[in-house]
């Protein structure tokens, strides 16, 4: 019953992010919004809100490594399992990528890295990733060409059509709708998955590394197929760069402002130096490599699985 209530409050997640990204992207070639905004601002918002929700209640309940399991673990899913699905669809010819939002990635998250280790994330700390976030959607769109790229708009549903020839009484309802749909499938994992890892003995850290992390990961892993089938490289760079700085920036950041943020970093020392190797390699990749084939998508899909093996096996605990 447990399971099942959590496959549930992970479906809700699912689709209510599902909604909400379909809307916006609709509603941002609406209002002639540029595809790196709707990759990078649009979409990588709506693929974090998961990771935010579920992050935020998860502190509210006290379970705060749970918070930080499922948000290290959401950014090396983004990595390993979105670009190894969608290199399995197609193969990826890497597009051209700023040198600022590479290294704006890697910054931020070495930041994050260097914080976790020596020091104790805190209100101060989290005011601090909440402007910086902030000053970056700011730049994304002061720097950003606002045209979208004259591509044709592909209403897929009713749906679609209704939210773009009517996005005021039509487009932004749903967007709330799917934000409340969300929020509500998020409580529902968050309280299955602590049931879970107190039945199984595993600590809440494990349980957010892997199971919350990888079932909120899965909008990231459908927008990356999605704009794979497109041959949209360039959203699926801008959703892993967009979600993985949406994690540490905003969802860190927010979470951290609340009383009971309180952890213990060394119940996930392994997850926060593979977080950081991770995001090295991923910038090694955009930056020198031309593309990404089957065979590299399969080795990431495979690296993923060794890691939840290990992950697993030094956890697990006899009851």
């Amino acid at each position: 019953m447990v399971l099942l209530k959590l496959a549930i409050g992970i479906s809700l997640v699912l689709y209510g992010t599902s909604l909400l990204i379909n809307t916006a992207t609709i509603l941002g070639k609406k209002f002639n919004i540029s595809d790196f905004i709707i990759g990078i601002v649009v979409i990588g918002f709506g693929t974090s809100l998961c990771e935010l929700v579920v992050s935020i209640d998860a502190v509210l309940k006290n379970a705060t490594e749970l918070s930080l399991g499922n948000i290290i673990g959401s950014n090396i899913a983004n990595i390993f399992l979105v670009l190894g699905f969608s290199g399995l669809v197609q193969k990826i010819e890497i597009p051209k990528i700023k040198n600022f939002d590479i290294l704006f990635h890697i910054i931020i998250s070495s930041i994050f890295f260097l914080i976790f280790l020596f020091l104790k994330i805190n209100f101060l700390i989290g005011i601090i990733f909440i402007g910086t976030f902030f000053l970056y959607i700011f730049k994304s769109f002061y720097k950003s060409d606002t045209s979208n790229d004259n591509e044709e708009v592909k209403l897929v549903n009713k749906l679609s059509t209704l939210s773009f020839n009517h996005p005021i009484k039509i487009g932004f309802p749903i967007i709330f709708f799917s934000t409340v749909l969300t929020i509500y499938g998020a409580d529902m994992t968050v309280i299955n998955a602590i049931e879970i890892s107190k039945q199984l003995g595993i600590s809440e850290a494990i349980i957010g590394l892997s199971i919350v992390a990888v079932g909120t990961s899965l909008p990231e892993i459908a927008a990356g197929i999605a704009a794979a089938k497109r041959k949209k490289i360039g959203l699926i760079f801008g959703n892993i760069i967009g979600s993985n700085l949406y994690n540490i920036l905003l969802i860190v950041g927010t979470s951290s402002l609340l009383n009971q943020f309180d952890y213990n970093n060394q119940n996930l020392l392994i997850e926060i130096w593979l977080m950081f190797i991770s995001v090295v390699i991923f910038s090694i990749v955009i930056k020198y490599f031309k593309k990404i084939d089957k065979m590299f998508s399969i080795l990431l899909l495979i690296l993923y699985f060794i890691f939840m093996l290990v992950l697993y096996s030094k956890n697990l605990t006899p009851l």
